[in-house]
């Protein structure tokens, strides 16, 4: 059996196409969980930041260009310098990426970081020299003005390094790029995980917790020093709230059933999730082995938007939310106001919804409905010709208008513009809870909940949710986005919501 995780959702819920109790009351009081800290998505990470001094780098190169055309006569023409500058940018950064100069530890030595920055001038210059001279047959005022150039390039790449070194050791005292680690099992294998993770070449790592396994000793209370802080059910308590970047399944691999279950007890959770060998120097060539403080481990579930990724996805919402908001806010206020003409009751709405960790958030939107203190949500509206729809609601679903006042949670930090839709879990397919129908349902909490989503975009919406078959396939569709998630494909589900979501068969 799957190992039990706590209910922390609202037990009076309603669904994403019913407007419930909830609606004819003043949206003042939040749901259980909201007032604490919203988990973030963001984490800093080694190779964000090596993008990061990467980027920094070409910004230094691109800035010397434009100051040597302010100070010095220019023999080339703007097209011709910015055709030279690109040979300069790609040679320097593919000398330094060739030489492993763009590592964390680099950048805290002066000099380690002055020959890098000399191999990759020298290999710049030299090719910036050869490109100029193919443009100018007068070579002797070719190479004054490029190695003048060349000279304020360095002096900026120099200087920029050294605040840099500033930035790192800041990072360091700050400890940002230690990842939160959580060890499961309290047995021999998770007292051996702890020694590493533990030990004095483990920096990078801080176990923020021990937890047992279904088949650990109770009676063991702590391992090298941490005390065992309960359970799966604790431990999914705690995920609710705190950041985790690693879980280490700490079981024997002659448990492979136990290893499956804890693998899906904690896959919901949005961290790096590995299993460590028992013996020392196993790398089996087929599957995906990961060192953990000198652990070789096999890697089973990988944290989603990991450094420069989670930073696109977070640009990503908030401008087109903000965009969005400020085109659409003529649109909005008319619509608040027909609502209210139309019938009575606030115009808009707010309802309980499990989010990010399945943490429990308050999601916006127009209200469609008439109200009814006694509607729970759990059925949702399965017909377009359901009484309770208001006149004005019927347009407002028709073309989905109702669900924009969710660029507000985006802005909030609790959606995003695409991700799993964020369905109530007290909401039903058949007889059935749609949480319990399908067995990987929480593992779209490992990610925000999204405005729209890959599901809803090819169709999967309202309607279509009645079948069985057609949950189940929406989650498959909500997985496959988190597992290939790219900003191509967010551009693609925001086109096809569009063009497809907003006028398909099953919006109503």
């Amino acid at each position: 059996m799957r190992p039990a995780l706590p209910e922390t959702r609202p037990a009076m819920t309603s669904s994403s196409q019913a407007d419930t109790t909830m609606s004819a009351r003043p949206a003042a009081a939040a749901p259980a969980g909201q007032d604490t800290p919203r988990l973030s998505t963001f984490r800093w990470t080694h190779g964000l930041l090596n993008r990061c001094v990467r980027a920094s780098d070409v910004a230094m190169i691109v800035l010397a260009t434009l100051l040597a055309a302010a100070f010095w006569p220019q023999p080339l023409g703007w097209e011709q310098r910015i055709v030279v500058m690109l040979v300069g940018i790609w040679t320097f950064v593919s000398v330094l990426s060739a030489i492993q100069a763009y590592r964390v530890e680099n950048y805290v030595t002066f000099w380690r970081q002055f020959g890098h920055l000399v191999a990759g001038s020298i290999a710049s210059a030299a090719a910036m020299l050869l490109v100029t001279r193919a443009c100018l047959q007068d070579f002797e005022l070719t190479a004054r003005w490029a190695l003048s150039w060349q000279a304020l390039q360095f002096a900026l790449l120099l200087g920029n390094r050294q605040a840099q070194h500033v930035i790192i050791r800041i990072v360091g005292w700050r400890q940002l790029l230690r990842r939160k680690t959580v060890v499961i099992g309290a047995n021999a294998v998770g007292e051996a995980a702890l020694r590493g993770l533990t030990g004095g070449n483990a920096s990078d790592y801080e176990v923020v917790g021990l937890y047992r396994g279904t088949t650990d000793d109770g009676s063991v209370r702590e391992l090298c020093g941490i005390p065992v802080s309960g359970g799966l059910e604790d431990l999914a308590l705690y995920a609710q709230d705190n950041t985790i970047d690693l879980i280490v399944l700490a079981e024997g691999w002659g448990k492979a059933p136990e290893i499956f279950r804890l693998i899906e007890a904690v896959e919901w959770i949005a961290a790096d999730v590995v299993i460590p060998f028992e013996e020392a120097g196993v790398r089996p060539s087929f599957a995906r082995i990961a060192p953990v403080a000198g652990l070789s481990t096999l890697q089973v579930t990988y944290r989603p938007f990991k450094g420069s990724q989670g930073v696109m996805k977070a640009a990503e919402d908030y401008i087109v939310a903000s965009v969005a908001l400020l085109l659409l806010s003529p649109l909005l206020l008319l619509v608040a106001l027909a609502i209210r003409l139309d019938s009575p009751g606030p115009a808009l709405f707010r309802q309980p919804r499990t989010g990010l960790g399945q943490k429990s958030f308050s999601i916006y939107k127009f209200r469609t409905m008439t109200v009814d203190p006694a509607d729970d949500g759990s059925v949702g509206t399965n017909s377009r010709h359901n009484p309770r729809i208001t006149r004005i609601g019927g347009i407002l679903r028709r073309l989905s208008i109702d669900e924009i006042p969710q660029l507000l949670n985006v802005l909030r930090g609790d959606m995003s513009i695409v991700g799993p839709r964020p369905y109530v879990a007290n909401m039903l397919v058949g007889q059935e809870r749609f949480s319990e129908m399908v067995r990987r349902y929480a593992v779209r909490h490992r990610i925000k909940p999204g405005l729209t989503g890959y599901a809803q975009a090819n169709g999967m919406r309202s309607n279509a949710l009645r079948s069985a078959d057609n949950a189940r396939k929406s989650i498959e569709m909500d997985l496959y986005y988190i597992t290939h998630w790219s900003i191509w494909l967010d551009l693609r589900i925001m086109l096809r919501t569009i063009v497809v979501g907003l006028t398909g068969r099953n919006v109503f």
